[in-house]
């Protein structure tokens, strides 16, 4: 994992002076010698606290780059043109102001409960820079397990404020917020932070050839928002936490961007560690989801263009890792209006670890979608089929280790989709693939869905249905499994390569791999011609050394 997360510095490159408005000069930190057409602009934050890169984004001619020297930026800031935003070591952006209003007890609601008048109401609650879990006042009205004042008082129902260690909710109609702290702290005596805005901190948007390295994004709504049809523009080496609502955003046609070597996160006041499925633990993602605001994304990509890349990020503490769909879109019965929506998306080579909800989601059309060589470590949903359509997608070289409970499954309705899963290694979790949770299934199942040359060691083996009403009718061959749970026990010429073994010998240390004397050597099948005649991504001729290829996401020799 630390090849991907490795520090970074700028190459350097002479620069050319280039002035900013009047009454900006003075942030200007230095000179610049010429290099045509490349300009330099170098900041500094304000002593203040007043906006600076907006004004120098303002200043910069096309194919500038605005050097960030080290200190806090507050403010939010749009890039619409071809630049590049360069940070210096320590150099952060942060919205967030600091918040002290007059907190006072609210003993009718219960030991703990504390208010404070605020005309506005916040976009995010922070204390000790740390995000607050948020109540929905339009969602919590009703009486039971989720009302407001019960939620207040005692916390979520199993838990209380054991993994939820603070909620806060603001009452429209009352002008102000209240909040409830782990073991009844008074909230005047702790440092608390707001931030106002739902914007992103850095919005691209319609811009082309725009970028962001080593820059830290602290305390917003949104980390990062691609949109407005921008293209070829890339965020990377940077720090994307904590935020609100989603890391990273590629969204509203977006297309042929780049989300590169970034650690990713929520850095919320909630347990993460260790990770469970407890019903009492669950109530972390529950929470928001029942009575708050819905799923937190650490990368999301919704709606968007064709082309984007999202590679080598580390994303953890999040509820879902990597999304790629469209959520209006999750039955069959829904249909497809956009179905070129991410169409030749790439995501690779990431670690995604620690979420509550699944680590990578893929749905809507799905259309030549490539997920591989990615690690997903202890997160709660693995890898999750939300009814990809049509294909081909392809998932390989992926590792799914101690999945709590999830490593691939399907759910929200049958998939039609074109799909092929194949090298990929699972360690651990309730079953390498499950039938889940359809909602309206249409009794197509997934009949064009390949697995081949998978390593499975989970408890429940192979595949586990979990529904009724689906058909068993995915292709699967020359997979190896420890734990049995073949898909088609009544029909073994349907499976009659994969190997159904007590136990697959692995080699010290991580990732898992197996030993070089173990039944997966030599055991998968040539997928060079598998495509339709054609290698599938990753197979090409000459892929493999031995005899044959080895099962599981890396070749043992």
């Amino acid at each position: 994992m630390g090849g991907l997360l490795e520090r970074w510095s700028p190459s350097t490159r002479s620069t050319r002076r280039a002035g900013l408005p009047s009454g900006h000069a003075a942030l200007l930190c230095g000179s610049a010698t010429e290099e045509t057409p490349t300009h330099e602009i170098t900041v500094c934050p304000s002593a203040a606290g007043a906006p600076v890169i907006a004004a120098a984004l303002a200043a910069a001619p096309p194919r500038s780059r605005i050097r960030l020297q080290k200190g806090i930026y507050r403010e939010t800031i749009t890039i619409a043109k071809p630049v590049s935003l360069v940070g210096d070591g320590g150099a952060v952006i942060d919205p967030s102001e600091a918040f002290r209003p007059q907190w006072r007890a609210s003993p009718a609601l219960g030991k703990g409960v504390y208010r404070a008048a605020s005309d506005r109401r916040p976009s995010s609650l922070l204390l000790d820079g740390k995000v607050l879990a948020a109540l929905d006042e339009r969602r919590t009205q009703t009486d039971g397990p989720w009302f407001w004042k019960g939620l207040l008082t005692h916390g979520p129902p199993r838990s209380g404020f054991r993994f939820i260690r603070a909620l806060w909710i603001y009452r429209s109609d009352e002008k102000a917020i209240y909040v409830h702290l782990e073991n009844e702290d008074d909230p005047g005596r702790r440092q608390f932070s707001v931030v106002w805005t739902q914007e992103p901190i850095v919005a691209f948007r319609k811009a082309t050839g725009a970028s962001m390295s080593g820059v830290r994004l602290a305390h917003g709504y949104h980390g990062v928002s691609f949109s407005d049809g921008s293209r070829r523009c890339s965020v990377s080496r940077c720090v994307i936490g904590p935020w609100e609502k989603n890391g990273v955003n590629v969204e509203s046609g977006a297309a042929d961007c780049l989300v590169e070597r970034n650690q990713v996160f929520r850095g919320s006041f909630e347990d993460w560690t260790p990770v469970d499925d407890s019903r009492e633990r669950y109530e972390v993602w529950q929470l928001h989801k029942l009575a708050g605001y819905y799923d937190r994304i650490g990368i999301s990509l919704y709606r968007c263009g064709a082309g984007n890349r999202v590679h080598a990020n580390h994303v953890y503490e999040t509820f879902d890792g990597i999304d790629l769909g469209d959520s209006d879109v999750e039955s069959l019965d829904i249909p497809l209006t956009h179905p070129f929506d991410g169409r030749d998306s790439e995501i690779s080579s990431n670690v995604i670890e620690r979420t509550r909800d699944s680590g990578i989601e893929l749905g809507a059309g799905c259309v030549n979608v490539r997920v591989h060589h990615n690690l997903l470590r202890k997160t709660h949903g693995g890898l999750r089929y939300k009814l990809p359509r049509i294909g081909p997608v392809f998932i390989y070289r992926n590792m799914l280790i101690d999945g709590t409970p999830f490593n691939i499954w399907y759910s929200m309705d049958d998939s039609p989709a074109e799909g092929y899963v194949y090298h990929n290694t699972i360690v651990g979790g309730d079953a390498g693939l499950i039938y889940s949770s359809f909602e309206s299934p249409h009794g197509i199942g997934a009949p064009r869905w390949h697995y081949r040359n998978n390593l499975v060691m989970a408890r429940g083996g192979f595949f586990q249905n979990w529904t009724k009403g689906v058909p068993v009718n995915f292709n699967s061959d020359y997979n190896l499994v420890v734990g049995g749970g073949k898909p088609y026990p009544d029909d073994p010429a349907r499976d009659s390569h994969s190997r159904y073994v007590t136990a697959v010998p692995l080699s010290p240390g991580f990732p898992p791999k197996p030993e070089r004397d173990s039944p997966a050597l030599d055991a998968g099948l040539d997928l060079s011609t598998y495509f339709h005649g054609k290698p599938l991504p990753g197979c090409e001729p000459g892929y493999y050394r031995g005899k044959a290829p080895d099962i599981g996401a890396e070749e043992v020799r």
